[in-house]
């Protein structure tokens, strides 16, 4: 029997016996460049490497945002965040305006359906009682509400006291970075560096539920900011072995190699536990990055740009998919997919209606199982400023426009993957044919969600905040700090 009768064969049995669980591994502003899958040479990545290599690695796979708090919002929800004003990252943590909007999200939707949903590690979608991850979708979650998160405990000898206790008033950066790890609504004590931490609450997840279908959202906040990682991994990369990336010192660049390194490690145990309980088969795995990687840190050649901004550097990203009840090994994929596909992709594997949840997503289970089927996407739309004007991106087909407010950049990616030779000039009515499609999908986007902040929200009164120097009972909330 031919392979691919097979894999269609086993597809059927597995939607007959049961729907796939789901495993989504995001990594947090890491390089297009920075796996051996996608060219890298100066980090060791071996375990995603060889999930690539028993899957489908995509070429074309986008986010819907640079910057990891609107991608974020994106793929949760399946919707492009625009949609719905969401359109900066929340920078500070305790401001209720700051976050998701009650909307459901694709885990709420997987409940539906029977799944027991986990998250692990980073939410930044806000943290009020509304805006909680067990309030949208998430039965378990372990991790922290903020946008990032120091990777050892505030008392650990490197930090010299920095944050115990912090400055008043402290900067909006310490107070994400230094927020409590929590099980659900409840402060938990972690001793261990954060990423390997992570994966251990991962796995519990895995050991705990996997007798029913599940979601486990794996949300690294590896490699982002800071550069932290344990000593006898930075001593794997020397920075003089390092690979020679512009903008990036050979220091910075150590460290960050350690940091991927230690996620890598991270995937591997997840991907062990799933063999060990016997889930290899019926699990779908998918691997991404939230946005492209940091020009302080990261390798994202061949594409121009970095996080924050518009170009392939920013929005293109790392896309990994393993199904081995479905997905044939080794594929390349390259039509243009997006990150919003996988929820609508493990809808629909659940026997939902992508469509008829309002999820704009496609669900691209026909281009994995067969490469050779129609691309998922024609067009596809980003907004990539602060309030609804004339700031994004649509790619139709090989065809890029960048659109700014006094500059419309148009750029071939079939033959200017660098996005170095402006065609606007030559091609004046394919700009201008673009524009307004893009006007046309953006002209319902709503205002902003929220703007400046109208005071510092230095403290809250969660009961997951207490014994945190955030924590302030209701009675002292008007209190100056």
């Amino acid at each position: 029997m031919k392979r691919g009768l097979v894999l269609i064969v086993l597809g059927f049995a597995c939607r007959l016996f049961g729907e796939p669980n789901l495993v989504v591994i995001m990594a947090d502003d890491l390089g297009y460049g920075d796996l051996g899958c996608y060219g890298g040479t100066d980090i060791a990545t071996p375990h995603i490497d060889q999930l690539a290599e028993e899957g489908a690695r995509f070429t074309s796979a986008y986010v819907t945002w640079p910057m990891c708090g609107p991608s974020r919002a994106g793929f949760l929800t399946g919707r492009n965040q625009s949609t719905f004003g969401f359109y900066q990252n929340p920078s500070l943590p305790f401001d209720p305006a700051q976050g998701l909007p009650p909307i459901e999200t694709f885990a709420s939707l997987l409940q539906e359906r029977g799944y027991v949903t986990g998250g692990v590690g980073k939410w930044h979608m806000g943290t009020s009682d509304e805006q909680h991850p067990n309030a949208m979708g998430f039965d378990d979650w372990y991790g922290f509400l903020s946008g990032g998160l120091m990777y050892y405990p505030l008392d650990h000898p490197s930090y010299n006291g920095r944050f115990t206790p912090l400055s008043r008033p402290a900067k909006w950066r310490d107070i994400h970075h230094t927020l409590p790890v929590i099980h659900n609504r409840r402060p938990v004590e972690w001793k261990q560096y954060l990423t390997r931490e992570l994966t251990d609450a991962g796995i519990r997840f895995l050991e705990k539920n996997h007798e029913e279908p599940f979601f486990l959202f794996m949300s690294y906040n590896a490699p982002h900011l800071d550069l932290e990682a344990p000593e006898e991994t930075i001593a794997r990369y020397p920075p003089a072995e390092m690979s020679k990336v512009p903008r990036v010192t050979p220091k910075a660049r150590s460290i960050y190699a350690a940091m991927v390194d230690e996620l890598d490690q991270g995937v591997g145990r997840l991907l062990g536990k799933l063999d060990e309980l016997g889930l290899e088969e019926e699990t779908v795995v998918w691997f991404l990055s939230d946005n492209g990687g940091m020009k302080r840190t990261s390798d994202n050649r061949p594409l121009r740009g970095s996080k924050g901004t518009p170009y392939e550097g920013g929005i293109r990203v790392p896309m990994i998919v393993r199904w081995p009840a479905g997905i044939a090994e080794g594929l390349v994929l390259d039509e243009a997919v997006t990150s919003l596909d996988i929820g609508a992709t493990a809808l629909a594997m659940a026997g939902g209606s992508p469509e008829k949840s309002g999820l704009d997503g496609k669900d691209i289970e026909a281009y994995l199982t067969d490469p050779s089927s129609a691309s998922p996407h024609q067009e596809l739309y980003w907004h990539t400023g602060k309030a609804p004007g004339e700031t994004g991106v649509i790619r139709q087909g090989v065809y890029k426009l960048v659109i700014k407010p006094k500059r419309k950049e148009l750029y071939h990616l079939g033959r200017d993957l660098g996005e170095e030779k402006n065609l606007a000039a030559a091609e004046p009515d394919r700009v201008e044919a673009m524009l307004t499609r893009w006007r046309k999908w953006n002209e319902n986007n709503p205002p902003a969600l929220w703007g400046p902040p109208q005071k510092p929200y230095q403290y809250a009164s969660y009961d997951w905040l207490q014994g945190s120097q955030h924590y302030r009972a209701k009675s002292a909330e008007s209190a100056k700090p």
